[in-house]
C-alpha cells in the first residue's frame, strides 16, 4: 500500500475496509461511533442544545443547534450533513468540527442527525435535511439567524445532502443560499470515474464499499434512473450558492467532485476548488499534519467570505 499510493506518512497506517452494508456489520460501527461521542471531551467556547424538528411524515428530526459564545444578534447560519456513507453516525469529530466552524466564523451551525439509510433508504434522510433547512428558514429569528447569510455544508454523504439540499433549495425557492460547501462528498450513483473504478485498495473508503453504499441507498429505485436530488452531480447546477469543493487525492470521490467543480465553474458559479495531496477519504480524521491543518483554514475562510 505505502508503494503503491504516496501518501502522507500519517495516512499510511490507516487500514484498507471493504464495508458490507449489513446490519450485522453496521450496528457495531454506529454503537463505537457513539462511544467516541460520549468519551469525547465536550467542545469549549458554544453551547450545544438538542432539538426535535418534524418531517413530513410526523417523524422526529434531531438536530443540534451549535451556537458560539461570541455570537451576535443576526447571525449567519451553517446547516450540516455528517457523512457516513448515509447509513453511519456521526462522530466526536464531526461535533467538534462544526464547533470549530462555530467558533471561527460566530456562526450558528445546526447540525442535522437525519434518519440513516439502513432502515430509511432514500427519500428519508434527504427529505430530513431539507425539512431541516426549511425548520431554520421559518424559525430564523427566533434562533437569532440572519436569513441572507444561511449556508449549507457536509462531508462525504453528508455533501450529497448538502448539494441535493441546495438544488431543491432553489427549485423551491425557498430561500438564496449564500454559500455550500462540499467536504469530499458523494455527487455520483454510477460509480464510473477513474477513481471510482481503479480505487478499490486504497485506506478507510474505496471503491468497492462505494458501490454497495450506492446499492444500500438507492435499493428501493433503478439505479440508471436515480430519483431528483439522490445524485447531485446529474442535477441542475445553474444558479447555485458560492461552493467550496474539497477533494482527497486518493479517494474514489475525488473525480466526482472535480466533475461537478467543472459543471458549476460552466455555469458561472462562484467556486473554490481544494485539491488535496497525499490524501485519503476522510483524512481529516487522522492526524493534525500540515494537509489537515490548511484545509480546515481553508474552510474557515471561505465560509466567512460567504457570510460576510
Amino acid at each position: 500500500m505505502a508503494d503503491k499510493y504516496s501518501l502522507h506518512n500519517d495516512f499510511k497506517k490507516v487500514p484498507v475496509l471493504n464495508v458490507k452494508f449489513s446490519p450485522l456489520i453496521i450496528a457495531p460501527l454506529n454503537f463505537l461511533l457513539r462511544l467516541t461521542r460520549v468519551l469525547a471531551k465536550r467542545p469549549e467556547g458554544v453551547t450545544i442544545v438538542p432539538r426535535s424538528v418534524t418531517a413530513d411524515d410526523g417523524e422526529p428530526i434531531k438536530v443540534r443547534v451549535i451556537t458560539p459564545d461570541n455570537v451576535q444578534s443576526d447571525a449567519p447560519c451553517l446547516i450540516y450533513y455528517h457523512g457516513g456513507a448515509f447509513a453511519m453516525t456521526f462522530s466526536s469529530m464531526h461535533i467538534e468540527n462544526s464547533a470549530r466552524y462555530a467558533r471561527a466564523t460566530g456562526c450558528i451551525v445546526v447540525f442535522v442527525c437525519y434518519r440513516l439509510a439502513m432502515k430509511n433508504p432514500f427519500p428519508d434522510g434527504f427529505d430530513d435535511s431539507y425539512t431541516a433547512l426549511s425548520w431554520v428558514v421559518a424559525n430564523a429569528r427566533r434562533l437569532g439567524v440572519d436569513q441572507s447569510r444561511i449556508a449549507v455544508g457536509g462531508d462525504s454523504a453528508g455533501g450529497a445532502l448538502a448539494a441535493g439540499v441546495a438544488q431543491k433549495c432553489r427549485d423551491k425557492d425557498l430561500i438564496q443560499l449564500c454559500g455550500q460547501m462540499l467536504i469530499y462528498p458523494v455527487l455520483d450513483h454510477r460509480c464510473g470515474t477513474t477513481s471510482a473504478t481503479d480505487f478499490v485498495d486504497v485506506p478507510l473508503w474505496n471503491a468497492i464499499s462505494n458501490k454497495r453504499m450506492w446499492d444500500m441507498y438507492l435499493k428501493n429505485f433503478n439505479s440508471s434512473a436515480p430519483p431528483l436530488y439522490a445524485t447531485p452531480g446529474h442535477g441542475e447546477v445553474s444558479n447555485l450558492p458560492a461552493t467550496y469543493i474539497e477533494t482527497a487525492e486518493f479517494d474514489p470521490l475525488r473525480d466526482e467532485g472535480l466533475n461537478y467543480a467543472a459543471l458549476l465553474t460552466a455555469k458561472k458559479n462562484i467556486l473554490l476548488l481544494n485539491e488535496t495531496s497525499g490524501t485519503i477519504h476522510g483524512y481529516d480524521g487522522y492526524g493534525k499534519n500540515e494537509i489537515v491543518v490548511a484545509s480546515m483554514q481553508k474552510r474557515i475562510d471561505f465560509l466567512k467570505t460567504v457570510f460576510a
